[in-house]
C-alpha cells in the first residue's frame, strides 16, 4: 500500500459516509457490509480505511435530518426534540455546529487519553461484562425515577413497557435483520410522531439566525466529557451503544441545558464509532457494525492497523468537521426558505414510503404502531427518551436469560 492509495479510499469512505448520514434510512452498518465484496478487486486494508472513514463521517452528517427534518436513526432519535426546538428557536445552525463541536472534540479527547483507554479496557470489560443485563435494569429504574412526580412515573413505566414490548416482538420476528428493524421503529417513536404534532400545533419554521456566537468553554466540556465517559462505557460492554448512552446522558443532564445535550450527543456518537475499533484491538470484541466488518476484512489485527485506522479517524473527523461547518449554513438557509406544513408532510411521505421500500408491509405496521406508541409521551407529560424501552427491554431479557 501507499499513502496515495491510502488517501484515496479514506475521501472514497468520507463521501459514502457524508451519503449514509445525509440519508435516511441508510445505515452506516449496512453500508460497510456492502463493501466486503470488495475484497475480491482491493487490498482489505484499504477496504478497512474507507468503512472506517464512512464511519466516523456518518457520525457528523447524521444529525442534519434528525434536527432540520425529524428524521432519525437510533443514534441520533434523542437529538430531535432539542435540535428540532432549536430550529424553531431560529437557532437550527446553532444546533448542527453544537453537535460538531461535541464529535471533534471526543476525537481529541480520545487521541490525548489513547494509552489510558489501552490499558483500562481491558480490565473494564472483564469487571462489568456478568452483570450487563443489572447495569440495564439500573439505568431503566434511574430513567423512571427521574420523572419524580408518582403520576408520572406510572406513565413512564407504562410508556417503557409498551415500547419494550414492541421491541420484543420486533426482534423475535426473523423477516428483517436489526438494522433494518431499527428504522420504521425509531422513525415511528421519534420522527413521525414529532412532525405530527408540529403539524397539530401549526408549527412554522422562523427565519434562521444564520450568524453563530462561540460555544461556550464550560458548555463545551461538560458536554464532551459526559459524552466521552458514557460513550466509551457503552463503546466498549456488549450490545449497548449510542441509543443507550444517549439515555443515560440525557438523565445526566436532564435537559438543563440544551446546548450542552447537544454537545454531549455529537461527542457520544463519535466516541461510540472510535471505541468499537479500540475495543477490537484490546479485547477483540468489535462493537459496531463497522467494526465488525473491520474484523472480518483484518482477522489478525493487531497495534500497526490499529494505529492506521485511528490516523484515519483523525482525517475524516477532522475534514468531516470543516465541511458540514460549512454546508450547515446552506442547509439552514435553504430549510427556512421552504414553507414548514408542505415540508413536514413531504418529509413524512418520503418516510412512509422509504419504510415501504426498505421493509414492505411488515414495516409498514411497524411504522403504525411505534407512530402510536411515540405520542403517548406528549400525552402523558414524560420524556420521549422513555420511548427507547423498545431497545433496552429486549436487551434487559436477553442479559437475565429471559428470552
Amino acid at each position: 500500500m501507499i499513502f496515495t492509495e491510502i488517501l484515496l479510499f479514506t475521501f472514497a469512505g468520507f463521501f459514502l459516509g457524508i451519503f449514509t448520514g445525509l440519508t435516511p434510512g441508510i445505515h452506516v452498518n449496512t453500508a460497510s457490509f456492502l463493501l466486503l465484496p470488495l475484497i475480491n478487486i482491493f487490498n482489505p486494508y484499504l477496504i478497512a480505511t474507507a468503512i472506517i472513514s464512512m464511519a466516523i463521517t456518518h457520525t457528523f452528517f447524521d444529525f442534519v435530518p434528525s434536527i432540520l427534518l425529524g428524521a432519525p436513526e437510533a443514534d441520533t432519535a434523542l437529538s430531535i426534540l432539542p435540535g428540532h426546538q432549536m430550529l424553531l428557536e431560529r437557532r437550527g445552525l446553532e444546533a448542527i455546529y453544537l453537535t460538531i463541536v461535541g464529535g471533534i472534540g471526543s476525537v481529541f479527547f480520545i487521541l490525548l487519553l489513547l494509552p489510558l483507554f489501552l490499558f483500562s479496557i481491558p480490565f473494564l470489560y472483564a469487571s462489568t461484562k456478568l452483570y450487563i443485563g443489572w447495569l440495564l435494569i439500573g439505568t431503566t429504574i434511574f430513567m423512571l425515577l427521574v420523572e419524580k412526580e408518582k403520576r408520572k412515573i406510572i406513565a413512564a413505566t407504562f410508556l417503557f413497557l409498551l415500547s419494550g414490548a414492541l421491541g420484543v416482538v420486533m426482534f423475535s420476528t426473523p423477516q428483517m435483520d436489526t438494522n433494518t428493524l431499527l428504522f420504521p421503529a425509531f422513525t415511528g417513536l421519534f420522527g413521525i410522531s414529532t412532525l405530527l404534532l408540529s403539524l397539530k400545533n401549526k408549527t412554522n419554521i422562523p427565519s434562521q439566525n444564520i450568524y453563530v456566537e462561540g460555544v461556550p468553554m464550560r458548555t463545551s466540556l461538560l458536554g464532551v466529557v459526559k459524552g466521552l465517559v458514557s460513550g466509551s462505557v457503552m463503546g466498549v460492554l456488549p450490545a449497548l451503544g449510542s441509543a443507550q448512552a444517549t439515555v443515560i446522558t440525557q438523565e445526566i443532564t436532564r435537559k438543563r441545558d440544551t446546548k450542552e445535550f447537544l454537545v454531549s450527543m455529537g461527542a457520544i456518537n463519535t466516541t461510540v464509532a472510535i471505541f468499537s475499533l479500540i475495543s477490537l484491538y484490546t479485547i477483540s470484541k468489535p462493537r459496531s457494525g463497522a467494526a465488525v466488518a473491520v474484523d472480518k476484512l483484518i482477522p489478525l489485527f493487531g497495534f500497526n492497523e490499529m494505529l492506521l485506522l485511528v490516523a484515519v479517524t483523525l482525517f475524516s473527523a477532522g475534514i468531516s468537521s470543516l465541511l458540514l461547518a460549512r454546508l450547515a449554513r446552506r442547509f439552514v438557509i435553504v430549510i427556512q426558505k421552504i414553507n414548514y406544513t408542505k415540508m413536514t408532510v413531504l418529509v413524512m411521505c418520503f418516510l412512509v414510503a422509504l419504510v415501504f421500500i426498505l421493509t414492505g408491509p411488515y414495516g409498514w405496521l411497524l411504522l403504525l404502531v411505534s407512530t402510536a406508541i411515540g405520542l403517548i409521551a406528549p400525552l402523558f407529560g414524560v420524556k420521549r427518551s422513555t420511548c427507547m424501552g423498545v431497545l433496552m427491554l429486549p436487551l434487559i431479557f436477553f442479559y437475565m436469560g429471559i428470552y
